[in-house]
Order: C-alpha cells, then sequence, then structure tokens
C-alpha cells in the first residue's frame, strides 16, 4: 500500500509577527498621523495618541522577512539549470515582476480608495480639476516609485495612500538587491549585504530619522544658478540625495540576507536541551520588549532605536530557525493554519488600511474640538474594515491571478 508523503507543516511563527506589524501600522496612522491632521481645516477632530508608536522601527520586521525570503529563493532556484542560464537581469526583472503582478490588484484597490476618500479629506477646497490633476501627478505612486521620491505635490506626510512608499521600496531595493545576487552570489553575500548592513545601520542610528518616506540624505551641495532653476549663486540645493524611506527598506533587506545565511549554516547544528532552553528564555525575553516597545513605548524604559532592531533581528531569526520551545509552542496544530491565514492577508491589511481609516472618520461625520473622537473609537473599525477587505481581496485574488494551474 503506497503512503502519502507527509505535509510539511509551514513555519507561522514570523506571520504572527507580520499581523502585528501591520496591525501597530495602523494605530500609528491613525493616532499619530492621521489624527495630527484633523483640525478645523478637515472639520474633524481627533485624540493624538501613542499607542502603537513604535510601528515605524518594528517595519523591520517586514523588510529582514522581505531580504530573508528572497535570499530563500534565489537558493531554491541555483538547483535549475535552465534559470541560472538566463542572464541576472532578466533573473532580476523575472523575480521582481512577479512580485509586482501578486500586488496590482492590491495596488489598485488602495488607489482607488484613496482617490476618492484621501484627497478631499486632506484639500477640501479642491475642485474636480485639481483633485484629477493630484491623481495624474500621483501615478508615480501607483507605478511604484514612491520610495524614490517621485510624488505628487500634496500633504506634507503622505500622497494619497501614504504608507505604499514602504511597499515600493521593497520593490526597488528587491530589484536591485537579487540582481546583485545573481551576478556574483560571493561577492554580494560576503561584502556587499554585511558592508550596505553596516554602513546604513549607522546611519539609521546617526541621522535620528525615523522610517520616513518624506525626508531625505543630500551628498553634496550646487548653486541654484548651475541647476537650471534659475536664483542666485548663494542660493544651494543638494547635488545627490536619497529617499531615507528607501535607504531604512535596503538596511531591513541587506540584515534578511544575512539572516538567511545565518539560519541555513544554524540549520546543521545539532542543538542541546540546555541551548534550546537558553533560546527560548532568549526569544521570550526579546519578544515581550518587542511587543511592550511596538503596543505602546513606556517613557520610563526608553530603547534605542537600533536596540530595537536588534530585538527585530533575534526574534525573526529564531523563529525562522525554529529550535527554541516559543517557536515550537507558536507552530502547534492548532493554531497553524489561523497564523498561517492571518500572516498571509497582513500584507493586504498595510496597503489598504490608510484609505480604510480616514473612511472610517469620515463615515463618524464632522465634529468639534469639544467632541474629539477617542483612538479607539477609530482604531477598531478600522481593523475591522480593513480585515474584512483584506480577506475579500485575497480570496478574489486566489480564484483569478493567483489561481494554481
Amino acid at each position: 500500500m503506497e503512503t502519502k508523503p507527509v505535509k510539511k507543516q509551514r513555519n507561522v511563527a514570523i506571520e504572527l509577527w507580520r499581523l502585528i506589524v501591520a496591525l501597530a501600522a495602523i494605530g500609528f496612522h491613525a493616532g499619530y498621523i492621521i489624527a495630527r491632521s484633523c483640525n478645523e481645516a478637515t472639520g474633524y477632530f481627533m485624540e493624538t495618541s501613542n499607542w502603537f508608536f513604535g510601528s515605524s522601527e518594528v517595519l523591520l520586521v517586514f523588510t529582514v522577512t522581505a531580504g530573508y525570503f528572497m535570499a530563500a529563493h534565489f537558493a531554491k532556484r541555483k538547483s535549475d539549470a535552465a534559470y541560472m542560464s538566463l542572464s541576472a537581469s532578466q533573473r532580476a526583472w523575472d523575480y521582481t515582476w512577479a512580485r509586482i503582478k501578486t500586488l496590482v490588484p492590491v495596488l489598485i484597490i488602495g488607489y482607488v480608495l484613496a482617490i476618492l476618500v484621501c484627497t478631499s479629506f486632506y484639500y477640501p477646497d479642491y475642485t474636480l480639476h485639481d483633485v484629477i490633476v493630484m491623481t495624474v501627478n500621483s501615478v508615480w505612486e501607483f507605478l511604484g516609485f514612491h520610495a524614490a521620491g517621485l510624488r505628487s505635490m500634496g500633504n506634507e506626510f503622505f500622497n494619497l495612500n501614504g504608507p505604499m512608499w514602504f511597499i515600493s521600496g521593497i520593490i526597488i531595493a528587491g530589484y536591485f538587491m537579487y540582481w546583485a545576487l545573481c551576478k556574483n552570489e560571493d561577492v554580494f553575500c560576503g561584502f556587499v549585504a554585511p558592508a550596505t548592513f553596516v554602513f546604513l545601520g549607522g546611519w539609521w542610528c546617526f541621522s535620528g530619522t525615523r522610517a520616513a518616506q518624506t525626508a531625505w540624505s543630500t551628498l553634496g551641495l550646487q548653486t541654484a544658478s548651475t541647476n537650471g532653476m534659475g536664483g542666485s549663486a548663494g542660493d544651494t540645493t543638494a547635488m545627490l540625495g536619497f529617499n531615507n524611506g528607501l535607504l531604512y527598506v535596503m538596511l531591513g533587506m541587506m540584515g534578511g540576507c544575512m539572516v538567511y545565511y545565518l539560519v541555513k549554516k544554524a540549520s546543521e547544528v545539532t542543538f542541546s536541551g540546555a541551548a534550546k532552553a537558553a533560546m527560548t528564555l532568549l526569544n521570550i525575553v526579546c519578544s515581550v520588549l518587542l511587543l511592550w516597545y511596538t503596543v505602546y513605548q513606556p517613557t520610563y524604559f526608553m530603547l534605542d532605536r537600533w536596540t530595537v532592531a536588534l530585538l527585530c533581528i533575534v526574534v525573526i531569526t529564531l523563529s525562522l530557525l525554529n529550535k527554541d520551545g516559543l517557536t515550537a509552542a507558536l507552530n502547534n496544530n492548532v493554531t497553524n493554519k489561523l497564523f498561517a491565514y492571518l500572516g498571509g492577508i497582513s500584507l493586504y491589511i498595510y496597503m489598504l488600511h490608510y484609505p480604510v481609516a480616514i473612511l472610517v472618520l469620515r463615515v463618524m461625520g464632522k465634529n468639534t474640538e469639544a467632541t474629539t473622537y477617542s483612538f479607539w473609537s477609530v482604531f477598531v473599525p478600522t481593523v475591522v474594515i480593513t480585515m474584512v477587505l483584506s480577506v475579500i481581496t485575497k480570496f478574489a485574488m486566489e480564484k483569478t491571478i493567483l489561481k494554481k494551474k
């Protein structure tokens, strides 16, 4: 009697963290970014909250895992001789397009929602003509160049669906990194990735910038009279600039590539019971601190951003290694499918939540400063609606463009 091969259970401990970060992003954008934009001009008043304020740092969970799975994808395809015979450029474009096409429907939904909801919220005086002009100028955002700095003129924080800068960064950084990996794996993994990680890590700590797509790091100056823009010789502009959001994404993805090779090497080691107990304790401590920082930063126990980055890397590495007790407990037969599914829609949640949060605020109606909406009254319905919309989107995509042949 022929026996069916046992299906390998998916390690979903990391998926739980992806879900937590996606939900934390909703809290940060609703309670800080959107709340700060509420005033007499918009006609809405909402409580500015410190809940989930640390989410911008823990976005490293997304970037590090993105880098890890990029390296894992490359390693898996190395055994395919026909694939490896293709040029590095062709493999990089194929890899990038495969990622983009799975996100296009979500991009469209988020983009349309943002046009209908966000524009008139931030710019209540805009005419239909103004909205059309801004929509056309925001085409760079839709095409995925947001993190490159190609953005429409608008609100100081975001354009239409502002959080999309992060997805843009993963697409842009992913192409160049995958090309470099295909071109020379040894040089990339042995020098480029570690050197870039160290350099950008120092920049991130020194610059004091958050994961902000509105900030730039610049090199050199030129006079305004020589840059084709007119002006006097005393006026200067930057000659070369890098969007901080893109650099931040690249930092995490480079770290993720190194995590892949670390996990691969550590997987070959037979750990003793004491070593597994130590890893379990380390994972529990780091996870508690990371969750604490993500949900509500304590003012009496402040963690530096580079400490938070270390916590992210430790938790992700141990979760992917899957040798400790905490990871094993999360990967139980009862919740495995649930965590896998929720982790699978975490990226959809991130991509759709911003216009949904503003939609919730607008449905609640204009108010006064005396009747300021509480953070939770906006956050909770935003989470529910975004998750329902993400579930519907995932279902529709699995029946169409993601349908297995």
